[in-house]
């Protein structure tokens, strides 16, 4: 999806506004019919380029077929055409004339307001048609429908002098609109799956219409703006936006609610259990686990570097706690008798917890006293430990995203993150490999927000992102936590929707100025000793691409491992 909105809409009114009549003739075979309608001269017909008399007598010598019997299935196809918008009637049987005249009535009813509301998020958009039809019927029917009102232009063939698939036609129709050099800012909604390469060969976006409910939330989500819809879904359930289980449960925890406020930056749309010191996962009483459970250190992580402590004391005095948590090898949160809760009857491991205390140790100049947890998160990193998920995150984006996020604070504060450069260097490597593959909206809208810090324009994820929001402007539940023992997963929309409003809002201005916001100094540059290290070409490059080829097999290559031209055999 681009950055400049759609201004056009182009819809084909073949089947969602005109059903095409179903024939029978005693005198003239299916089969014939069936070819009569797909023949070079029904074509022409079509195209305005043959009278109905004209038509019939090249037909009846083609088909050998008496000239009043093929006038006599012209005058049904009009006379049926009527029927089936007047009365909602198929030529077939009643059931599907019904349900297509409500087919019909949801898309008529559907249109007006989401074109209005369409017009007042953005500029636009124009509605139109296009419809290959011959000029009889054309002439019968179009006084008939009152719903052409809805539509700001029609194009018809019998009119144009073309018809679809032709390019020719819907070149005429980008031409007429004023979007010759605009391509991408027009959309054409085909019901003919033979349409849709040429309608995107043209440069076009394209909706295959294969329900009504499916097609009204693709157009919704394309001319409506996602990151206000969004955001009104947020405000809409301020204070509401609860976790829920993978087993339907609801829970309420400040940690997701930590992860909204600061997003969103909104206070007005969470609540939380506030502690004077430490942090509980939990609000209220704890569910599905054990009774009496602890604080832990992830949370209390994320809200001491979230929110502003007024004494600072305890702080320090909660990372003298932390900090006495180590492994046998000098990494917090390891094998006993470290911890990431405030409890020593429980050993965890978790790179991610991991992330979230080293951004809160270098938010207050402590982060030196962790030194040996960051080169683990390093290995972590480099290795690809992430890529299953960890013990209590179950998407490997969480890794990326809550890395980016110690990145990005540390260059922001002056805490002076030690290897910074080589962390970004590789972290972009590892976005780069993710980049299309499967993943909910909480996934996809973590790894726009950490392509968007490595400057990485991830166009493919932003467009599947925005296709995944929801009819009420929210997104679905992205299963983010996990229970480490039952591997039970916690989701919130609320957070979903907030990374995702966030992530578009941000990837749309990197893509739009087509500049990259490098996370290294320009004074600085990286030193990880790559000097073809994808964090210092040009986004887009030939070069960039070899070097991505290369990344999925699991190394970055060094200056002499690349080719002069790059190749791609």
């Amino acid at each position: 999806m681009p950055p400049d909105p759609v201004i056009a809409v182009v819809i084909d009114l073949s089947d969602l506004f005109l059903p095409g009549p179903v024939l029978a003739s005693a005198k003239i075979s299916r089969h014939i019919l069936k070819e009569i309608f797909s023949s070079d001269i029904w074509y022409v017909y079509e195209c305005g380029q043959l009278t109905e008399t004209e038509a019939c007598g090249v037909l009846s010598t083609r088909y050998s077929l008496d000239v009043a019997d093929l006038a006599d299935i012209l005058q049904t196809r009009v006379r049926t055409r009527i029927i089936s918008q007047v009365q909602g009637e198929s030529a077939r049987n009643k059931e599907q004339g019904q349900r297509q005249g409500h087919e019909h009535e949801l898309l008529i009813n559907n249109l007006q307001p989401l074109k209005f509301k369409a017009k007042a998020d953005r500029k636009g958009p124009l509605l139109c048609g296009m419809l290959n039809i011959p000029q009889p019927e054309y002439a019968t029917i179009q006084d008939s429908i009152s719903e052409w009102a809805l539509f700001d232009h029609v194009f018809v063939s019998c009119q144009v002098g073309m018809r679809k698939p032709d390019l020719c036609f819907y070149r005429h129709v980008l031409r007429e609109l004023g979007l010759s050099d605009s391509l991408e800012r027009a959309l054409f909604v085909e019901t003919n799956p033979e349409n849709i390469l040429p309608a995107r060969s043209v440069g076009s976006h394209v909706i295959l219409h294969m329900d009504t409910n499916a097609t009204l939330r693709s157009l919704q989500n394309i001319l409506c703006d996602p990151v206000a819809r969004g955001k009104e879904f947020l405000r809409v359930n301020a204070k509401r936006l609860h976790s829920v289980t993978s087993t339907g449960v609801v829970i309420r925890d400040n940690f997701t609610q930590l992860l909204v406020l600061e997003a969103t930056g909104d206070r007005e749309l969470v609540y939380l259990e506030e502690h004077a010191r430490s942090w509980n996962f939990f609000i209220g009483s704890p569910l599905l686990t054990t009774r009496a459970y602890p604080d832990d250190f992830d949370t209390t992580a994320l809200a001491l570097t979230v929110l502003e402590p007024s004494d600072v004391s305890i702080v320090q005095s909660v990372l003298d706690e932390i900090a006495s948590h180590l492994s046998a090898d000098g990494i917090i949160l390891a094998d006993e008798p470290g911890q990431t809760y405030f409890d020593t009857t429980r050993p965890r491991v978790d790179p991610v917890v991991c992330v979230n205390v080293l951004a809160l140790f270098y938010k207050y100049g402590r982060g030196h006293e962790l030194h040996t947890t960051l080169s683990w998160v390093r290995d972590v990193l480099r290795h690809r430990a992430y890529l299953n998920g960890t013990r209590y995150y179950a998407i490997p984006e969480a890794f990326l995203y809550f890395l980016a996020r110690l990145l990005e604070n540390t260059s922001t504060n002056g805490a002076g993150l030690p290897m910074h450069d080589e962390f970004v260097c590789l972290l972009r490597e590892r976005v780069v490999e993710r980049v299309g593959l499967p993943g909910d909206a909480l996934a996809l809208a973590m790894r726009l927000l950490a392509a968007r810090y490595v400057g990485i324009a991830d166009v493919i994820d932003e467009e599947r992102l925005r296709e995944m929001q929801c009819e009420d402007g929210g997104w679905k539940v992205g299963w983010v936590y996990r229970y480490g023992k039952t591997n039970l997963r916690i989701g919130n929309r609320g957070l979903a929707t907030a990374l995702a409003v966030r992530a578009l809002s941000d990837h749309s201005s990197l893509i739009k100025n087509n500049e990259r916001t490098s996370p290294v100094s320009e004074s600085s540059p990286p030193q990880c000793n790559k000097k073809y290290c994808c964090v210092c070409l040009p986004t887009g490059t030939l070069v960039e691409l070899a070097i991505r080829r290369v990344l999925i097999e699991g190394e970055c290559i060094v200056q002499e491992d690349l080719p002069t031209t790059p190749s791609f055999s």
